[in-house]
């Protein structure tokens, strides 16, 4: 039963060693948000690899199904795509021994290296996984991916999430989140308490509370944050879901952005404004502060960033799962890949427009093939619209075989030298 969440232990161990490291290197008024970021994702761990000793189900799940949902169960909620991609970020060399294992077995190599991770750790017997759950969207690597978990014999349990967000589709969601409960029920041989469910959602109600606040103040110039809160926030939205370390980890955040307000401090000596519309770099976290540092660029936000979901009403069970359904419908990177490029655009034109943004910076992931079209329409409407330009990599977000770092930071600093 010990060894059932192994890649959870490997995240702990080098967790807690960048924790000490930071609190005993750095000095105290620098790398804060970090430092509050690795202290509460040692906590979660730490309580999760316990309660796996302990014997508790293993859960995994896609990141579309917020953890905050399996919360109804004794559980340990694993998210895959977050598994892959923190491991990424923390071990020297990533998640990719895993990608190898996985494309080797046959897997194609485009796909989405977020789940081709625990993909292959699956493969190499180092998760347990009792039960998993996804749903039907956003992307085709999901539809492609999850199905290789039966071939190891893992219960599979898929929820029919629809592309219109119209109240009929909340209301049909609604019904699969409970169907795919009871499912997961049966498989793990509890019954859903929804009770926990409605606890778990109030905590995030609270953060989310946090976090608009948080947002505003980042649009302050300069950003009183530095760029690190970015992937410190997916961090947290995956790994902290309906836990008291994610409202500690947002109270210390926003105290931190409303003292540097009021004093007008910033981390950095901030020249460029960036918003990155979709994901930021995970296999090397420290291009956060050497874009701080070195080009003087904060990153105001990425596409994890973006809060656009409302708090869940939990004041009956109807109105709990029917806002439920609307937060993963809506959730950063449902909600634009599950629907053509019309809304993402404007809508980023004006977020962008928000916050006195210099440039954009677009990672075109490898995976994210229903993103395709987006980086040139966005380019073009940028340029029309707001006289900004907006970069473009080609990479994958999770393996830096595939654009090293090296070149991502070369293409960002001539980037650069064309704005200033």
């Amino acid at each position: 039963m010990k060894e059932k969440v192994i890649p959870y232990k490997m995240l702990l161990e080098v967790i807690s060693n960048s924790y000490e490291l930071v609190w005993r290197i750095v000095p105290e008024h620098e790398m804060q948000v970090l430092k509050m970021g690795l202290k509460n994702l040692e906590k979660c761990l730490i309580d999760y690899i316990q309660k796996a000793e302990e014997g508790l189900p293993i859960i995994g799940y896609h990141f579309a199904c917020p953890a905050e949902f399996l919360h109804c169960f004794d559980c340990v909620p694993i998210c895959i795509e977050g598994t892959s991609y923190l491991l990424a970020a923390l071990l020297p060399n990533g998640s990719e021994k895993y990608y190898d294992l996985i494309t080797h077995w046959g897997h194609p190599y485009h796909t989405c290296s977020s789940q081709k991770g625990v993909m292959g750790m699956v493969l190499d017997d180092l998760f347990k996984f009792d039960v998993i759950t996804t749903p039907t969207a956003p992307c085709d690597n999901t539809y492609a991916s999850y199905p290789f978990f039966k071939y190891k014999d893992i219960p599979l349990v898929i929820t029919d999430m629809p592309f219109i967000r119209e109240e009929k589709s909340y209301e049909f969601y609604a019904e699969q989140i409970k169907i795919g409960l009871s499912e997961i029920g049966k498989i793990i041989g509890q019954e859903p308490d929804f009770d926990k469910i409605k606890k778990s959602l109030e905590i995030e109600n609270q953060s989310l509370k946090l976090e608009f606040e948080l947002f505003e103040l980042k649009k302050a110039t300069p950003c009183p944050l530095e760029s690190m809160i970015n992937p410190m926030s997916a961090a947290a939205a995956v790994f902290m879901a309906g836990r008291p370390e994610k409202l500690d980890f947002y109270e210390n955040m926003l105290a931190l952005a409303k003292k540097r307000y009021k004093k007008k401090e910033s981390p950095i000596e901030e020249r460029i404004r960036s918003i990155w519309p979709y994901m930021t770099i995970f296999f090397d976290l420290a291009l956060c502060e050497w874009l701080d540092r070195e080009i003087k660029m904060s990153v105001l936000l990425d596409i994890f960033s973006y809060n656009l979901y409302d708090p869940v009403d939990t004041s009956s069970e109807d109105k709990m799962f029917n806002d439920m359904a609307r937060k993963s419908m809506n959730f950063p990177m449902i909600k634009q890949s599950i629907d053509f490029y019309d809304d993402f655009i404007p809508e980023f034109i004006n977020t962008t427009k928000e916050f006195k943004a210099d440039c954009g910076i677009f990672t075109s992931h490898i995976g994210c093939k229903q993103f395709g079209s987006i980086p040139q329409l966005l380019r073009e409407a940028l340029r029309d619209e707001l006289g900004i330009p907006l970069l473009i990599i080609d990479i994958d977000v999770g393996d830096k075989r595939f654009a090293s770092i090296k070149t991502v930071k070369d293409k960002i600093r001539m980037f650069a030298n064309t704005l200033l």
